[in-house]
């Protein structure tokens, strides 16, 4: 007996068909990145001066979030920002699936989850930009 073919769904064969439509894909984002490399040169910026004293170091936009958090609680408390939330929260992020096991994939079919990631982001937006702009 054969199987049923679906005419609903366009099939492709991943080797050669797919994979080379990928590998031109890449290969046209390279060029891009190659393109505004050599079109729009990054400077290096000032030459580091030692006798400067009122130099702040920040890190970078994606440490903002627990640099600005680290503001906000006095210094005995800084484990938390610091340690504890991080842990926390990839704790968290690990144990999601277990924790919401429903089977459906529309959002709007699952509230708490989404009202949760929404929440979630823009609280690291939020704290990111007030670690960008309020020092």
């Amino acid at each position: 007996m054969q199987p049923e073919e679906n005419n609903s769904e366009k099939q492709m064969i991943f080797f050669p068909n797919f994979l080379f439509i990928e590998a031109i894909a890449a290969l046209v984002v390279f060029c891009a990145l190659v393109a505004l490399t050599v079109f729009y040169p990054v400077g290096m910026g000032d030459p580091a001066d030692p006798s400067a004293s009122a130099f702040k170091p920040k890190p970078e936009w994606y440490f903002m979030a627990p640099y600005f958090l680290l503001k906000l609680v006095p210094s005995s408390l800084e484990v938390l920002p610091a340690v504890i939330a991080p842990a926390v929260g990839g704790l968290f992020l690990m144990i999601m699936p277990f924790l919401d096991s429903n089977p459906e994939r529309s959002p709007k079919k699952r509230p708490i989850t989404m009202i949760l990631t929404i929440l979630t982001t823009l609280g690291l937006i939020g704290f990111t930009i007030a670690g960008i702009y309020l020092d």
